[in-house]
């Protein structure tokens, strides 16, 4: 209690703004959709270990297994047995339903991305599309509330770790810190 009247009566603290419902709305949408993302990459991971211990390699990418994993299911000559081709049969059902989760949630962001004006403006600097813009307006609410670009940029971890010491600065790698999924 008494850290927070001395940072009340401090005239140059800076106060984190209150995200209203529809922001936590569609952070929650996108954290979902991370949740689905890291499943779907996790189940693709899986599929491709249990087949190299048959000797049967997939390339990187769910793209790959979607290709291959049907021709691996019907070629009778690879020597699977009945019970791992089921097994395959329902992991690769199982990345369909993620893939199917995370396009759905694509759908719902994309709607609130194409009602939302500041969205829209992110969406044409280069590089940032309407995932990244739909995160950035959700979090950040008003831009106004940093004094600078660099203040957002450190409220974002995209400031270089610090350790200088006697006047002279080391600027080392991009740190951790801040949000990760913006960054």
């Amino acid at each position: 209690a008494e850290a927070i009247c001395e940072a009340v009566s401090r005239p140059n603290m800076g106060f984190v703004p209150i995200k209203n419902g529809e922001q936590q709305a569609v952070l929650s949408l996108h954290r979902a959709r991370q949740g689905f993302v890291k499943a779907r990459t996790a189940q693709a991971n899986q599929i491709r270990g249990l087949l190299s211990e048959y000797g049967i390699v997939i390339p990187q990418g769910i793209v790959h297994i979607a290709r291959h994993l049907p021709d691996i299911l019907e070629d009778r000559a690879n020597d699977l047995s009945g019970v791992f081709r089921q097994l395959l049969q329902r992991l690769g059902d199982h990345l369909k339903e993620l893939d199917r989760q995370v396009g759905e949630l694509e759908v719902q962001i994309q709607v609130w991305h194409r009602q939302s004006e500041a969205s829209r403006k992110l969406e044409q600097i280069p590089g940032i599309g309407p995932i990244t813009a739909t995160a950035l307006v959700a979090s950040i609410r008003d831009a106004k509330s940093f004094k600078d670009g660099r203040q957002l940029a450190a409220w974002l971890g995209l400031v270089p770790r610090q350790h200088s010491s006697g006047g002279k600065q080391t600027l080392l790698g991009i740190s951790k810190r801040g949000d990760s999924y913006l960054r």
